[in-house]
């Protein structure tokens, strides 16, 4: 039996977004003054032509034309096509028109949708994807589908998502349509647990303007069976034909390369103190590298934007050390966000058999692997039997059975209800779904709950500036856009 989400997952591969009536006038201009025709003299069907007219046509064609035939991706109900003409979805290029347009005007104008979408003779009224969790009901609005491999995701800003394929593909969606960037690094080790990984969007304000991040597998120069996890970056150009990185600097390789095609990381953010933090793996080598100083991986590394190592690292006059290190003893470190409000950049490791952990990175801090773990190895053997050791950080939480950590980011915003605020969203690969982990003043978790099951492997969760939460799911290879529904 299919699970009712992945029938509604394939039912979008053929959507196209709810991103209709992009004005055809300056919103400036206020709709009645730019008619040329008295609107107060129309009613129904006919009032909700001419607007479409006045207002849809020059963007969707006359007539309804880009409403015949679809699949919408936020729903194509009365209620749901009167909510998006409302609110607008910027991601999708709608803009909203509450202010604008009265509510009898919406109305009118969505009986004119709903009538168009009527001719064609498979159109079915539905609404989208609902999720019931344990307090609120949640839409999941199909962004993106029919894709590989999602990994990474960063938002330039709220109507702009870049997003990664492990298989080596850049993607943006702008205004509700998908281009692909051009000329990602030529020497991608897609293999095993290895490709093109996460992907990070800064906007540099002293030099106004915006650079795209990456983390991938590098091959070494001279052997393309060794790997190693890479960070480059490379300025953002918008032209009218689209987006376009012209060229990509290298700011640090995870060296040494190894055969192993596992344990990359890597995840990327830019901390509250203008610092880009990075996520490496430990490659698969846990008694090599992650308790030494003297090599890459098994650590979070912290650089200036430009790939400079900060004079205030831990590290940076310690003989032998690798100068970038914040932190060490880490396993594989898959999720990592910034708290919006504390700064504080949080990681989760994606452990061994029951050592996935969470931990809030302190500078200079040792997180143990393998010297201690409440894990096991795959085959249920013991790895050591020390869960805590004088100088090594303790978790702030850890899952027993493992989840198969990937992903992390914060409920929060005036789009959350109060009993989801602060709450931290984890991605399973291992279970295929969405955890949420209810957290109490102290930052201590006090209840889990699973939401999106058996959607997929969820890779990734990005949260915009409105504090929108995104999910990207590998094998269903969609995103989603979560939207809880809050009463009136």
């Amino acid at each position: 039996m299919h699970h009712p989400l992945s029938l509604l997952i394939a039912a979008s591969a053929v959507a196209t977004s709810l991103a209709f009536l992009s004005p055809s006038s300056s919103l400036q201009e206020t709709l009645h003054s730019s008619s040329e025709i008295d609107l107060s003299a129309l009613q129904g069907e006919d009032k909700g032509a001419e607007l479409y007219s006045q207002w849809c046509a020059s963007c969707h064609g006359v007539n309804g034309r880009d409403f015949i035939q679809r699949t919408w991706k936020l729903g194509s109900q009365q209620a749901d096509i009167e909510r998006v003409i409302r609110n607008g979805y910027a991601l999708l290029g709608m803009p909203a028109y509450g202010q604008l347009f009265s509510p009898d005007e919406v109305k009118d104008l969505s009986d004119y949708l709903l009538a168009k979408a009527s001719e064609s003779p498979n159109f079915r009224a539905s609404p989208p994807p609902l999720i019931q969790a344990t307090d609120l009901q949640l839409r999941a609005n199909v962004i993106a589908s029919d894709l590989a491999t999602p990994w990474g995701m960063d938002f330039l800003n709220d109507s702009t998502l870049f997003f990664t394929e492990r298989e080596g593909r850049l993607w943006v969606i702008k205004s509700g349509v998908k281009q692909a960037i051009a000329g990602t690094p030529d020497d991608i080790h897609v293999k095993g647990q290895g490709g093109l990984l996460d992907v990070m969007v800064w906007n540099d304000d002293a030099q106004s303007r915006p650079w795209v991040y990456l983390t991938y597998s590098k091959n070494h120069p001279d052997d393309d069976k060794l790997s190693a996890t890479a960070v480059v970056r490379g300025e953002l150009l918008v032209t009218d034909q689209g987006f376009s990185v012209p060229r990509w600097e290298t700011l640090m390789v995870a060296a040494p390369y190894a055969k192993t095609h596992r344990h990359y990381g890597s995840r990327l953010a830019m901390g509250q103190d203008d610092m880009l933090y990075i996520t490496c793996g430990e490659r698969g080598m846990r008694d090599v590298h992650p308790q030494t100083l003297e090599t890459y991986p098994g650590k979070v590394h912290r650089l200036h934007p430009d790939g400079s190592v900060p004079n205030d690292n831990p590290f940076v006059d310690e003989p032998g050390a690798i100068a970038s290190i914040w932190s060490w003893g880490h396993r594989n470190p898959q999720g990592m966000f910034v708290h919006p409000e504390t700064g504080e950049v949080w990681t989760h490791e994606h452990g061994p058999k029951g050592g996935d952990e969470i931990n809030i990175l302190q500078k200079s801090a040792n997180y143990g692997w393998p010297e201690i773990t409440f894990g096991r190895n795959y085959s249920g053997t013991i790895i050591t039997r020390d869960t805590a050791k004088t100088g090594m950080e303790q978790p702030l939480y850890y899952w027993l059975p493992s989840i198969g950590a990937c992903g992390m980011d914060i409920a929060l915003g005036r789009g959350w209800p109060q009993s989801w605020q602060n709450n931290l969203l984890v991605g399973s690969l291992s279970f295929e779904y969405l955890e949420r982990l209810v957290m109490d003043a102290s930052g201590h978790v006090t209840d889990r709950e699973q939401l999106l099951k058996g959607v997929g492997r969820v890779r990734d969760i990005a949260r915009n500036s409105k504090g929108d939460i995104y999910v990207a799911v590998e094998g269903a290879g969609t995103i989603f856009h979560l939207e809880p529904i809050l009463e009136n």
